[in-house]
């Protein structure tokens, strides 16, 4: 019977991941060079197996790409260690495994991946983690963009921030906010007021990101989502769809401001008048 490790190699082999090189984990798999789905750091020394992992995410700039799921196979990590790696796991997605867990673990991954991604996948595909790789691939080509427009009712809490001259009035003041629904967040969000007339609207588009949000607030408010997959990667193409999914169970989409709590903008879904586009 084939080791968990090479069943796991075989499983993403056959589901169009290939073995990339990246710096610091044992094993890596994506769709695309330099940007792994799957990565796996497999130490028996506990203290270099942390230290691996902290140079992967504390050491390393932000715009070095983290692994969608990286997957630890050590054992015996000292208390002091664990606290820091709990910490680390809730920002990024971070499993602790054995040889025995590896395989389903990495599966299951991969099925919730293909779950919050389905909109790439075609309806009733047969190998849908194949499609949704071919899918990525091909996203810097065929720049999909997906907009979803929601009428929505917007309460602001403090936005003087945003004004100039003590007025509400365009400008490229921002403060970075983290967008909420449920348990679900997507940080460093910076909407800035772009028309102060006969409503407030606020957008996020002047940053030239993948993720945009606009906030329309009137008697008619909307609220406007898009993730343009060209300018992302999968964290943030995972982050976006996890948050979409969020919003629609629970209706409700908060941007807060992270220092102190407060909601700049809270939105609530009207369903019985909503487009999605």
């Amino acid at each position: 019977m084939p080791k968990p490790i090479e069943e796991l190699k075989k499983y993403l082999q056959e589901n169009g991941l290939t073995r990339i090189e990246f710096h610091g984990t044992s094993y890596a798999w994506g769709f695309r060079e330099n940007e792994p789905i799957i990565a796996l750091i497999n130490e028996k020394d506990p203290g270099i197996a942390f230290q691996s992992i902290m140079s992967l995410y504390w050491a390393s700039a932000d715009y070095i790409t983290k692994p969608w799921c990286l997957l630890i196979e050590t054992e015996n990590i000292p208390s002091h260690q664990r606290n820091m790696l709990d910490n680390l796991a809730s920002q990024y997605n971070i499993k602790q495994v054995s040889e025995d867990t590896i395989f389903d673990t990495a599966r299951k991954q991969l099925e919730y991946l293909i779950d919050i991604l389905n909109e790439y996948i075609p309806e009733n595909s047969e190998r849908p983690l194949q499609d949704l790789g071919e899918s990525i691939k091909n996203w810097r080509q065929e720049k999909p963009a997906k907009e979803y427009i929601y009428k929505a009712q917007i309460e602001t809490g403090n936005i003087d921030i945003y004004k100039e001259n003590n007025v509400l009035t365009p400008n490229r003041k921002t403060i970075p906010l983290t967008a909420t629904s449920g348990d679900k967040r997507v940080e460093s969000i910076l909407p800035r007021l772009v028309e102060a007339e006969k409503n407030l609207v606020f957008d996020t588009e002047h940053r030239n990101l993948p993720m945009v949000f606009k906030l329309i607030i009137g008697e008619d408010s909307r609220l406007i989502t898009r993730f343009e997959a060209d300018k992302g990667n999968i964290i943030e193409a995972a982050g976006f769809w996890e948050l979409y999914h969020a919003f629609n169970e629970s209706k409700r989409l908060a941007f807060i401001e992270p220092n102190t709590g407060d909601i700049l903008f809270d939105c609530t879904r009207i369903d019985d008048d909503h487009r999605d586009d």
